[in-house]
């Protein structure tokens, strides 16, 4: 069959790359955990929240969240605890609003932005009584 002058060559079609996963960024500093929340799901944070809380060594857990993921870190606080009440008794110890100073990107300057840090602990009267 002849080819029409008009019709484009068909492009090879992309090869498939996986997704990239998704990182939670967290750090330690002493007995005190902290994870910083963004946009993605919460059950992408529930492994790191579990894995901290049962370490002997860490006695809280802090949620910090900025501009429009503070409703994502109350949610997670939330579900954490209602999901989790047999396995880890949580309690939330503090919760602390505000506004920082936040660097822009392009190094000129800062800009305020809301904040909220949520504390969690695990419930010691719980763990006694198991």
């Amino acid at each position: 069959m002849a080819k029409n002058k008009n019709e484009k060559p068909e492009k090879p079609k992309p090869k498939k790359t996986h997704k990239r996963r998704f990182r939670v960024n967290k750090k330690l500093d002493g007995n005190v955990g902290t994870i910083f929340i963004g946009a993605e799901d919460p059950f992408m944070y529930f492994p790191d929240m579990m894995s901290y809380l049962d370490r002997e060594e860490i006695k809280e857990v802090k949620l910090k969240a900025r501009g429009k993921s503070i409703s994502n870190a109350v949610n997670i606080t939330e579900q954490f605890k209602n999901r989790f009440k047999k396995d880890i008794g949580t309690v939330v110890k503090n919760v602390e609003i505000g506004t920082e100073n936040v660097p822009k990107k392009d190094g000129k300057g800062t800009f305020r932005m809301s904040f909220i840090e949520i504390t969690l602990a695990a419930d010691k009267k719980r763990e006694k009584a198991d």
